[in-house]
């Protein structure tokens, strides 16, 4: 089964999983650890959406693809409350990202083969020498 993905352009870059990956830097405003995706000039933020099945997963760095992938890949599936916790902030862990994910998704088996799917669109969408962006530009053709 392959995975169908493609790029858009948005005027923001916080996707379901910003909040949990990108940490503000103490004392310093508007700095992420890991840095935030670059805006693209006239045109915004790019995001990878990837299909699975029938469903949509939405990404804006690949910071949050990584960290897509090592939870899902985690065994036993972490909870939300712990991951939740990581975060060391007011939001719960039924805001988590984990816990909006379809439960579909997060049986096994399924979720093998997510983890799987996702570890080939990776290699395909990131370059060694820009870890912390997209190559969209190598895929123009599929911009929609």
């Amino acid at each position: 089964m392959t995975t169908s993905y493609h790029f858009s352009f948005e005027d923001h870059w916080r996707s379901p999983l910003a909040y949990w990956v990108h940490l503000p830097v103490p004392d310093q405003p508007d700095v992420w650890d890991p840095p935030s995706p670059p805006c693209i000039p006239h045109r915004g933020y790019v995001f990878l959406h990837v299909e699975f099945e029938k469903h949509e997963l939405l990404f804006s760095s690949p910071a949050q693809l990584d960290h897509f992938i090592a939870v899902l890949a985690s065994k036993p599936l972490p909870t939300t409350r712990y991951l939740s916790n990581l975060r060391n902030a007011p939001v719960g862990p039924n805001g988590h990202w984990l816990s909006r994910l379809p439960a579909a998704l997060k049986a096994p088996r399924k979720r093998a083969k997510l983890v799987q799917a996702m570890q080939v669109v990776r290699a395909e969408v990131v370059r060694a020498d820009t870890p912390h962006q997209f190559a969209w530009a190598e895929y123009a053709d599929l911009l929609k």
